[in-house]
């Protein structure tokens, strides 16, 4: 595989280390001194960062901990249009997000009724926007050195002062 494949698989790794809540694999991407940074946005205005950046491994495996999905529900990642630019052992990726989450309907104890829908449960567009991410290429790797999310439309996250 090339650096040009190599690169956005990266980043499809992160989304399914994001969707199975996995910390251990989600700092496997990050340099060990590597940032995850969170960034919202206010009608047409730039993107301001939150102020919860997360840096090495420790902290980013502690991140996932505290987002602990409850059961039945799940986090569908979504990323398209990947724009890599290579430099050496340094790139950028550029991409845009979606994430669907499912919330799936228990199962009845004495099965589905006739007539049921195929599926059982409820289906919504929670977030959308724009991941911006620089790697580097460590130990024959590419990993993340600054991975910025960038959500299109207002997180109700207080931002610090």
């Amino acid at each position: 595989m090339n650096d040009r494949q190599e690169i956005p698989e990266v980043l499809a790794r992160y989304v399914r280390a994001l969707e199975e809540r996995d910390g251990d694999a989600l700092a496997a991407l990050f340099a060990p001194d590597g940032e995850f940074q969170v960034f919202s946005r206010y009608g047409q205005e730039e993107y301001v960062a939150l102020d919860a950046d997360v840096v090495g491994h420790d902290a980013l495996r502690a991140m996932m901990k505290s987002g602990a999905l409850p059961p039945g529900r799940g986090m569908h990642y979504l990323t398209t249009d990947h724009i890599v630019a290579i430099t050496g052992d340094e790139a950028t990726l550029r991409a845009q997000f979606v994430v669907v989450e499912s919330n799936a309907s228990p199962r009845p104890e004495n099965g589905w009724p006739a007539g049921a829908d195929l599926m059982q449960g409820k289906l919504a567009l929670i977030m959308i926007g724009y991941y911006e991410s620089h790697l580097r290429k460590i130990g024959g790797s590419w990993l993340f050195t600054r991975h910025q999310v960038k959500h299109s439309l207002p997180m109700a996250i207080p931002v610090k002062s």
